[in-house]
């Protein structure tokens, strides 16, 4: 079994704006993304297990649009 956590700031930043990115990409919709705890990664050989605690700011309008497009 493989483990991974990201646990500096900096490599944290990176990825809660490439995740935010991806975000506008798929969706449209523009988010502030934060991480609050290391990330973790752990991978079995078959699935990984990813455990992220975070944070994120998106408008009012955009909350809705999120809210009705899984609706």
């Amino acid at each position: 079994m493989d483990q991974m956590r990201i646990e500096s700031d900096f490599m944290q930043g990176i990825l809660a704006h490439a995740v935010a990115k991806a975000i506008l990409k798929k969706s449209g919709i523009v988010t502030s993304l934060e991480f609050n705890d290391p990330i973790s990664i752990t991978f079995d050989g078959e699935q990984a297990m990813i455990h992220i605690s975070a944070d994120a700011r998106i408008s009012k309008e955009n909350l809705i649009k999120l809210a009705t497009d899984f609706i």
